[in-house]
């Protein structure tokens, strides 16, 4: 069996590494700052880059999905000012002291590096836009804080354990869903632990909130729709297999047929007795 582990709140007193001698461990972004799963996966360009230069990539088998590599040879280019014009914003006059947030390693020659752009007049826009409709501050740190403007540039090493996503390097889900879409195509028992869905409260409901890579702490809570539905789609795909949800039981799960629930408590049990 496989154990997807979300990062609702509602895990947070739970020990996953009761889980470990049961099957294999998958689990997402910022999954990795507490707890070392099997396979890891990250999908928003902030979280991938703060996991590379943390070095857990070096050690453990990694899916980012916003990285692609580029060769030295073009570092120079993105300073060249029709490039920055186009990617970080016009009349900057020196992006490499204003507007780039750079990793190097010591010792490391510098061969390939990852970058991602985020144009500072855009975000503005956006940012605009956002406020107008209710928006706070906490809700902007996701994507569209100031201190994101610009280049994010990591250099890599030589040696790694960076994956590419491959034929799931497509799907339009999130990361939760998508390690359970990776764990069902390799076995046909999955828990989905953390997977809250909902938040009980206005704001939002992750472990990790208030951290960088993450909304703020107030941020408001998200619509779980899309989630919801591409779990649902999910279970569909695979009907042979059984999800088992930890946690509060969630309504409109409640009629698919290979999905049942069960609480922290029964798992807890289920442990205790061998019987996962």
């Amino acid at each position: 069996m496989i154990f997807c582990i979300g990062n609702g709140e509602s895990r947070k007193t739970f020990d996953l590494n009761r889980l470990k001698l049961f099957g294999k461990i998958y689990g997402c972004n910022g999954l990795y700052r507490d707890f070392t799963p099997d396979i890891l996966v990250a999908m928003d360009y902030n979280i991938c880059h703060e996991i590379y230069r943390s070095g857990y990539a070096f050690d453990n088998v990694t899916y980012l999905r916003q990285w692609s590599k580029n060769p030295a040879s073009m570092y120079d280019k993105l300073f060249e000012k029709e490039t920055v014009d186009k990617f970080i914003g016009k009349d900057i006059a020196n992006a490499k002291l204003t507007h780039l947030n750079e990793h190097k390693w010591e010792g490391e020659k510098k061969k390939f590096f990852v970058c991602w752009a985020n144009n500072r007049d855009l975000m503005k826009k956006l940012r605009d836009q956002r406020i107008e409709n209710g928006w706070n501050e906490d809700d902007l740190k996701l994507y569209l804080s100031k201190d994101q403007e610009g280049y994010l540039i990591t250099w890599c090493k030589k040696h790694d354990k960076v994956q590419g996503l491959g034929p799931y390097q497509n799907e339009r889900t999130n990361a939760g869903t998508l390690i359970a879409l990776m764990a069902s195509d390799k076995d046909s028992k999955i828990y989905l632990i953390g997977y809250d869905y909902y938040s009980e409260t206005e704001t939002v409901n992750n472990m990790y909130k208030g951290t960088r890579g993450y909304v703020g702490k107030s941020a408001s809570k998200i619509d779980p729709k899309n989630w919801i539905e591409h779990t649902k789609k999910l279970c569909e795909k695979y009907p042979q297999h059984e999800y088992i949800h930890v946690g509060k039981p969630i309504e409109k799960f409640k009629d698919i047929a290979n999905m049942s629930n069960i609480s922290y408590e029964e798992l807890n049990e289920r442990i205790n007795s061998n019987k996962v």
